[in-house]
């Protein structure tokens, strides 16, 4: 049993000690023994109980637990003793103390037997639900673990919810606002980090009595697990024993990434829900982040750093997405699937600003970076499709050879259509306009650069001036150039038509790496 779940329980047989000592002792206990004088070797994971005239004395190596009874004695030099002297002043008797420590040391066989079961499921490979499902079977009530948006990831299987209230919440896969409130109000965390264990909280809103514990992972909170008290009364031991199968489930849940990565961070996991199922999990997402104090507004942008886009980076993910969440204050962000994402949240007539995008610009060109936005857009139902755009859009930017930093989807759209064609027909050279193949084939024979000529008058349509000055060359020569360039493809480039199928073959051309 654990040293702190041992103090919990004994204070409420009336047991309440000072302690005094080393304070970062905090062992498992399995037996008990009547202290000896002049032991030479204690063990740590053994209790000893002594009366206050037979300590050992301050200095005496080992990090220990010691339970003392009897009139009280000046202490201070216990005060950095590694091992922890604990006084149990009210009591005279080392029977009565000895009996009381023993009557729950006495229900480890349940909890080691029980935690033998459970660690075999852990390992067993079968996931999360599993490991839920055994501990139920074990602990004889239902179990339930939940994220920190208050989602439920696991449930226990087979066991009908006492009431509508908690059918409904089963139903919809998260805790209630009302439920979530109460829990506030109870500060329910705080209670739980100050013992350092499960607590035992009676919801009025559910109509039952539950015991509650926190998931961490390298000190972070993650998650809470719970039990209901539906089939059956607690028993004495069910909170240190639900604590043990809280650090199990905290361990299968470091196999997600999701939660290793993003440091419990509570918005990542609603993002990361939104990825994963944009459709589903949408449904409740603007209530419970209004719930928590979020604002959004009304489009939204998503921006992406896939692998690709920062294998060249020596910087950490942490790092990076650590950096970028002072640009875009108020934004959601996770790392999901070994890349960096953002939910960015603007509204409409205003969307990214030149300063965080110079800004962001800046900082990836720096750190070798790459990253793709999407298009906007109005529904939080549609982000797993932005996501899809701005990872897309790194990737494609890439396969160009596009020399940015920053790829916007608006400008690879296109791309991403060809590649789908390809996937079909490989033979996109048939999709190019006739007009700039024989172009094409033209500087190919003559060594000339018509067709940077074309591409340099297509993007600034009516104005020679400007495209001569982009060409470094004399407006006159440029009107030659236009003039060999009508001839060959034999178009005069006057209807918009024209503009569209030379501008779409150009790009069919970047693909394919013939320009």
């Amino acid at each position: 049993m654990e040293y702190r779940q041992l103090l919990t329980d004994l204070a409420k047989k009336g047991f309440t000690p000072q302690i005094y000592g080393n304070p970062a002792n905090r062992p498992d206990l399995l037996k008990v023994r009547m202290l000896k004088s002049g032991l030479p070797h204690y063990d740590a994971s053994t209790l000893y109980l002594c009366s206050c005239a037979d300590l050992p004395e301050p200095a005496c190596r080992g990090e220990f637990i010691l339970f003392c009874y009897g009139e009280a004695e000046d202490f201070s030099p216990y005060a950095d003793s590694t091992f922890t002297v604990c006084h149990f002043a009210g009591c005279q008797s080392p029977a009565e103390l000895f009996n009381a420590s023993m009557d729950l040391l006495m229900e480890l066989p349940d909890i080691v037997t029980g935690m033998h079961i459970l660690v075999n499921a852990l390992f067993s490979g079968r996931g999360l639900q599993y490991l839920v499902d055994s501990a139920t079977q074990i602990l004889g009530n239902p179990v339930y673990v939940v994220d920190l948006q208050n989602k439920y990831l696991a449930i226990s299987a087979g066991i009908i919810p006492p009431n509508d209230f908690l059918r409904a919440e089963n139903e919809t896969g998260y805790v209630s606002e009302e439920s979530f409130l109460a829990i506030r109000r109870n500060r329910l965390d705080e209670k739980i980090r100050a013992c350092g264990s499960a607590v035992y909280f009676y919801s009025s809103v559910a109509g039952q009595g539950m015991l509650v514990d926190a998931l961490t992972i390298q000190d972070i909170e993650v998650g809470h697990i719970m039990m209901m008290e539906t089939q059956q009364p607690f028993r004495e031991f069910d909170a240190d024993f639900l604590h043990r199968v809280g650090m199990l489930i905290s361990m299968e849940l470091q196999k997600d990434s999701a939660y290793t990565h993003n440091r419990g961070v509570i918005y990542s996991y609603f993002l990361s829900d939104l990825i994963k199922d944009s459709r589903r999990n949408a449904k409740d997402a603007k209530k419970r982040m209004k719930t928590l104090g979020r604002r959004l507004h009304d489009t939204f942008y998503v921006l992406a750093i896939p692998p690709c886009g920062h294998s060249t980076s020596e910087l950490k993910l942490e790092l990076i997405l650590e950096q970028l969440r002072d640009l875009f204050v108020g934004s959601i962000y996770v790392i999901y699937e070994d890349t960096i994402v953002f939910l960015i949240s603007k509204p409409l007539k205003e969307g990214l600003s030149d300063y965080e995008l110079s800004g962001l610009e800046n900082y990836l060109s720096v750190n070798r970076l790459k990253a793709g936005i999407s298009n906007f857009f109005l529904k939080l139902e549609d982000t797993s499709r932005a996501w899809r755009q701005a990872v897309d859009s790194v990737h494609l930017g890439l396969k160009l050879q596009d020399e940015a930093c920053i790829y916007f989807y608006r400008d690879y759209y296109l791309y991403q259509l060809l590649e789908h064609y390809e996937k079909e027909d490989p033979q996109l050279r048939f999709l190019i306009h006739p007009g700039l193949m024989r172009l094409y084939l033209y500087d190919s024979r003559h060594n000339t650069d018509f067709i940077d000529t074309l591409i340099a008058y297509l993007e600034s349509p009516g104005r020679p001036a400007l495209v001569a000055q982009s060409l470094h060359i004399h407006k006159n020569t440029l009107l030659y150039r236009m003039g060999k360039i009508r001839e060959i493809t034999a178009c005069e480039f006057v209807r918009g038509e024209d503009f569209m199928n030379f501008n779409l073959s150009i790009r069919i051309m970047k693909y394919m790496r013939m320009i």
